[in-house]
């Protein structure tokens, strides 16, 4: 298994609808295609936002504290027919505070991607799914005067955007 963090949340390239969930390990990406309102909720514990009210992601962490259940990690183990595959490793304790059982729930990537972050717990991906759909990563350096207008202001801070979800 191999430990990746998220990178990024975007739009997919061709604005399908959809969002891409960038999980980021020595170099190489794995894009996981994911729906709007999964990729806002990923989002958002990406960046430490909370909602008034809890989210069904937040539900089910508060589900997991009354149940005395604790979330280890995520495994994403499988792709086929390109989708992927995943299961939350949960531990659960008993009253006296000792492990009960390890529950392996299966679950969608993009939920149990949103709960990890909430708890933070690691995500894991299996070798032969990163071998499969992962990408490298080609870094390219730019020179920073490029980014600047006739006048010096940065063209790549558009303000407006900052707020917007990816």
């Amino acid at each position: 298994m191999i430990e990746v963090k998220l990178l990024a949340v975007t739009k997919t390239p061709n604005d399908s609808g959809g969002a891409l969930v960038l999980l980021e390990s020595d170099g190489r990406i794995l894009p996981i295609l994911v729906g709007i309102p999964e990729a806002v909720s990923i989002q958002m514990a990406q960046m430490g936002e909370k909602p008034v009210r809890p989210l069904t992601h937040d539900l089910i962490c508060n589900l997991l504290a009354g149940l005395k259940a604790r979330l280890q990690s995520v495994t994403i183990y499988k792709l086929e027919n390109d989708t992927f595959f995943a299961h939350m490793n949960i531990e659960q304790k008993n009253a006296e505070g000792q492990i009960e059982q390890i529950l392996k729930i299966d679950a969608r990537p993009s939920d149990s991607i949103a709960i990890a972050l909430r708890i933070g717990c690691p995500i894991f991906v299996a070798e032969e799914v990163m071998d499969t759909a992962s990408r490298e990563i080609e870094f390219q350096v730019e020179d920073s005067d490029e980014h600047e207008g006739e006048h010096g202001e940065d063209l790549d801070n558009d303000e407006e955007d900052e707020d917007k979800p990816f």
